[in-house]
């Protein structure tokens, strides 16, 4: 039995020609690179933050805090938008993650409560202090004057609350504060040594105080 015999002429020109064509085509698409043809995402970076514009205009901004990309519309609660981006976009927007729960709009209200919180601990804790407290009420008698109060220990006692030197009942006036501690500086000559008691403190300061009425 004979093989079959190929045929010829205008019909196996076609068909030959056919194949190879096919063929070209297929080798070509192989090696034409993954993604070559499609319009590619514009990228950019402003502000710190990574920003891509799609050919179809859709731009999204990538949110470091959630790890992804997000959408971006005009009003959005989002970073500041790379110049002239905003006029390429399409559509509208997608509903969204509501505003009042975005990681931009809770930072500052987190950042004024601490620093709020941190203000009243420290507030609190110079309050509990009684030494520290009896510092500064001295340090403000500088300058003031004091009315008597009585005596105590064979001595003139005074009111820890000044009063003005223009009244009569101011008798002394404060010119220095020292430390009360045991073998502290002493009080300059011409001037006399006055210990107003303070609770909870030990050593209180020593005001040196002159005559306001000499007699």
């Amino acid at each position: 039995m004979s093989a079959p015999r190929r045929p010829t002429g205008p019909a196996g020109t076609r068909s030959g020609g056919t194949t190879a064509t096919r063929s070209r085509a297929s080798r070509s698409a192989a090696s034409r690179r993954p993604g070559e043809g499609r319009a590619k995402a514009q990228r950019a970076t402003y502000r710190g933050v990574r920003w891509r514009r799609d050919a179809d205009g859709t731009i999204g901004w990538y949110n470091d805090g959630i790890g992804r990309w997000v959408r971006w519309w005009p009003g959005s609660d989002a970073p500041p938008v790379p110049p002239r981006w905003a006029d390429a976009v399409v559509g509208r927007p997608s509903m969204g993650r509501p505003r009042w729960r975005s990681p931009y709009r809770i930072v500052p209200v987190v950042l004024v409560v601490a620093v709020v919180v941190v203000g009243v601990v420290q507030a609190l804790r110079s309050q509990s202090n009684p030494v520290k407290a009896e510092t500064r009420t001295a340090e403000k008698l500088v300058g003031k004057c004091l009315a008597a109060n009585g005596t105590q220990g064979g001595h003139t006692a005074y009111k820890s609350t000044p009063v003005p030197c223009s009244l009569p009942v101011a008798d002394v006036k404060v010119v220095k504060v020292l430390p009360g501690t045991p073998g502290g500086p002493r009080c300059p000559e011409g001037t006399m040594a006055v210990q107003l008691a303070y609770p909870g403190v030990r050593y209180p300061h020593v005001e040196c105080v002159t005559r306001v009425h000499s007699s």
